[in-house]
Protein backbone atom coordinates (compact mmCIF):
# COMPACT_ATOMS: atom_id res chain seq x y z
CA UNK A 1 0.00 0.00 0.00
CA UNK A 2 1.21 3.88 -0.84
CA UNK A 3 -0.04 6.57 1.17
CA UNK A 4 -0.83 9.58 -0.48
CA UNK A 5 0.96 12.47 0.14
CA UNK A 6 -2.14 14.37 0.65
CA UNK A 7 -3.46 12.23 3.43
CA UNK A 8 -4.71 13.05 7.01
CA UNK A 9 -5.14 10.52 9.90
CA UNK A 10 -8.65 11.14 11.62
CA UNK A 11 -8.19 9.63 15.23
CA UNK A 12 -12.25 9.98 15.91
CA UNK A 13 -13.23 9.93 20.30
CA UNK A 14 -10.27 8.55 21.41
CA UNK A 15 -11.31 9.37 24.80
CA UNK A 16 -10.94 9.10 28.63
CA UNK A 17 -12.87 8.07 31.59
CA UNK A 18 -15.47 4.90 31.45
CA UNK A 19 -18.29 4.11 28.66
CA UNK A 20 -20.00 1.82 30.94
CA UNK A 21 -20.35 4.52 33.45
CA UNK A 22 -22.21 6.49 30.74
CA UNK A 23 -24.43 3.88 29.04
CA UNK A 24 -22.05 3.81 25.89
CA UNK A 25 -21.28 -0.43 25.16
CA UNK A 26 -18.29 -1.01 23.80
CA UNK A 27 -17.71 -4.20 22.35
CA UNK A 28 -14.79 -7.10 24.02
CA UNK A 29 -12.02 -7.84 22.22
CA UNK A 30 -11.03 -4.67 21.22
CA UNK A 31 -7.15 -3.89 19.59
CA UNK A 32 -7.97 -0.34 19.20
CA UNK A 33 -5.79 1.20 22.11
CA UNK A 34 -3.39 -1.08 21.04
CA UNK A 35 -2.70 0.09 17.76
CA UNK A 36 -4.02 3.33 17.60
CA UNK A 37 -0.32 4.99 19.39
CA UNK A 38 1.22 3.05 16.50
CA UNK A 39 -0.72 4.75 13.92
CA UNK A 40 -0.69 7.99 15.40
CA UNK A 41 3.36 7.89 15.24
CA UNK A 42 3.74 6.74 11.95
CA UNK A 43 1.90 10.05 10.61
CA UNK A 44 3.43 12.12 13.49
CA UNK A 45 6.63 10.79 11.76
CA UNK A 46 6.04 10.88 8.18
CA UNK A 47 4.69 14.79 8.51
CA UNK A 48 1.08 13.72 7.58
CA UNK A 49 -1.79 15.61 9.83
CA UNK A 50 -3.50 14.37 12.65
CA UNK A 51 -6.85 15.59 13.34
CA UNK A 52 -8.14 14.75 17.13
CA UNK A 53 -11.52 14.43 17.00
CA UNK A 54 -13.71 14.31 20.35
CA UNK A 55 -17.17 14.36 21.38
CA UNK A 56 -17.98 16.93 24.09
CA UNK A 57 -21.61 17.99 24.90
CA UNK A 58 -22.81 21.29 27.57
CA UNK A 59 -23.44 20.38 30.93
CA UNK A 60 -27.02 21.54 30.36
CA UNK A 61 -27.75 18.72 27.71
CA UNK A 62 -28.68 21.69 25.20
CA UNK A 63 -26.84 20.55 22.32
CA UNK A 64 -27.53 16.38 22.62
CA UNK A 65 -30.71 16.86 20.20
CA UNK A 66 -31.79 13.31 19.44
CA UNK A 67 -29.22 11.50 20.35
CA UNK A 68 -30.32 10.05 23.88
CA UNK A 69 -33.20 8.30 21.96
CA UNK A 70 -31.23 5.35 21.38
CA UNK A 71 -29.10 3.28 23.92
CA UNK A 72 -26.48 6.06 24.96
CA UNK A 73 -26.88 8.01 28.32
CA UNK A 74 -25.42 11.20 28.77
CA UNK A 75 -21.98 10.96 28.00
CA UNK A 76 -18.93 13.34 26.97
CA UNK A 77 -20.15 16.55 29.00
CA UNK A 78 -17.77 19.64 29.20
CA UNK A 79 -15.37 19.45 32.46
CA UNK A 80 -15.59 15.19 32.80
CA UNK A 81 -13.01 12.76 32.35
CA UNK A 82 -14.50 11.64 29.48
CA UNK A 83 -14.64 14.85 27.11
CA UNK A 84 -10.99 14.46 27.63
CA UNK A 85 -8.61 12.92 25.35
CA UNK A 86 -7.32 9.64 26.10
CA UNK A 87 -3.71 9.83 27.63
CA UNK A 88 -2.64 7.12 25.02
CA UNK A 89 -3.59 9.39 22.37
CA UNK A 90 -3.64 12.73 23.28
CA UNK A 91 -3.21 15.92 20.71
CA UNK A 92 0.81 16.37 20.20
CA UNK A 93 2.78 18.60 18.83
CA UNK A 94 0.82 19.55 15.31
CA UNK A 95 -1.99 17.40 15.88
CA UNK A 96 -5.16 19.36 15.27
CA UNK A 97 -7.70 18.77 17.41
CA UNK A 98 -11.65 19.22 16.25
CA UNK A 99 -15.25 19.20 19.21
CA UNK A 100 -17.86 18.10 18.03
CA UNK A 101 -21.35 17.20 19.19
CA UNK A 102 -22.85 14.91 16.54
CA UNK A 103 -21.54 11.65 15.48
CA UNK A 104 -19.78 13.08 12.14
CA UNK A 105 -16.76 14.69 12.46
CA UNK A 106 -17.76 16.46 10.14
CA UNK A 107 -21.43 18.16 10.81
CA UNK A 108 -21.38 21.09 12.31
CA UNK A 109 -17.54 21.24 12.98
CA UNK A 110 -14.74 22.65 10.26
CA UNK A 111 -13.11 19.75 9.57
CA UNK A 112 -14.19 20.15 5.39
CA UNK A 113 -12.50 23.71 6.06
CA UNK A 114 -9.25 22.24 7.65
CA UNK A 115 -8.70 19.14 5.37
CA UNK A 116 -9.88 21.40 1.84
CA UNK A 117 -7.25 24.20 3.35
CA UNK A 118 -4.86 21.62 4.10
CA UNK A 119 -5.64 19.94 0.31
CA UNK A 120 -6.35 16.47 1.96
CA UNK A 121 -8.31 14.10 -0.09
CA UNK A 122 -7.55 11.28 1.66
CA UNK A 123 -8.75 10.00 5.32
CA UNK A 124 -7.66 7.27 7.30
CA UNK A 125 -10.20 6.69 10.43
CA UNK A 126 -9.68 5.26 13.29
CA UNK A 127 -11.33 5.38 16.60
CA UNK A 128 -14.96 4.93 17.55
CA UNK A 129 -17.25 3.44 17.65
CA UNK A 130 -16.96 1.76 14.26
CA UNK A 131 -20.91 1.64 13.87
CA UNK A 132 -21.99 4.79 15.07
CA UNK A 133 -19.19 7.80 15.17
CA UNK A 134 -16.68 6.32 12.70
CA UNK A 135 -19.56 5.31 10.23
CA UNK A 136 -20.91 9.02 9.69
CA UNK A 137 -17.60 10.44 9.78
CA UNK A 138 -17.13 7.84 6.73
CA UNK A 139 -20.41 8.83 4.98
CA UNK A 140 -20.03 11.79 5.51
CA UNK A 141 -16.56 11.98 4.10
CA UNK A 142 -17.90 10.25 0.80
CA UNK A 143 -20.31 12.16 0.16
CA UNK A 144 -17.72 15.37 0.60
CA UNK A 145 -15.80 13.11 -2.15
CA UNK A 146 -12.76 12.04 0.72
CA UNK A 147 -11.40 8.56 -0.40
CA UNK A 148 -11.10 6.92 2.98
CA UNK A 149 -9.75 4.45 5.04
CA UNK A 150 -10.75 2.38 7.93
CA UNK A 151 -8.14 0.88 10.15
CA UNK A 152 -10.82 -2.15 10.61
CA UNK A 153 -8.48 -3.60 13.78
CA UNK A 154 -8.03 0.17 15.25
CA UNK A 155 -11.83 0.46 15.51
CA UNK A 156 -14.27 -0.18 18.03
CA UNK A 157 -17.76 -0.99 17.87
CA UNK A 158 -20.82 -0.94 20.47
CA UNK A 159 -20.89 -4.44 19.76
CA UNK A 160 -19.15 -7.31 17.50
CA UNK A 161 -22.34 -7.89 15.43
CA UNK A 162 -22.14 -3.80 14.87
CA UNK A 163 -18.70 -3.52 14.16
CA UNK A 164 -19.23 -5.96 11.58
CA UNK A 165 -21.71 -5.11 9.92
CA UNK A 166 -20.21 -1.38 9.87
CA UNK A 167 -17.42 -2.26 8.48
CA UNK A 168 -19.24 -4.10 5.63
CA UNK A 169 -21.31 -0.91 5.27
CA UNK A 170 -17.91 1.50 4.59
CA UNK A 171 -16.48 -1.03 2.33
CA UNK A 172 -19.93 -1.06 0.70
CA UNK A 173 -19.25 2.74 -0.56
CA UNK A 174 -15.75 2.45 -1.31
CA UNK A 175 -14.71 -1.01 -1.71
CA UNK A 176 -10.76 -0.70 -0.97
CA UNK A 177 -11.53 1.07 2.81
CA UNK A 178 -11.07 -1.38 4.78
CA UNK A 179 -7.51 -1.89 6.09
CA UNK A 180 -5.57 -3.10 8.98
CA UNK A 181 -2.35 -1.15 11.14
CA UNK A 182 -0.14 -3.41 9.72
CA UNK A 183 -1.41 -2.32 6.11
CA UNK A 184 -0.32 1.26 7.26
CA UNK A 185 2.63 0.27 9.19
CA UNK A 186 4.13 -1.31 5.93
CA UNK A 187 2.83 1.04 3.97
CA UNK A 188 5.19 3.42 1.39
CA UNK A 189 4.88 6.93 1.79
Amino acid sequence: MKIPENSALIVIDLQDGDNDACGIPIMEGSTTYQNAPKIIKFFREHDLPVVQIREIHRPDHSDFGRELDGVEGVHCLEGTPFAEYNPLTKPEGNDYTIGKRRYSAFLGTDLDLLLRCKKITTLFLIGGLTDVCVRFTAVDAHQHDYKFYVVTDCVTGSSRKAHDYALLNMKYLQRESNITTQDILEAEV
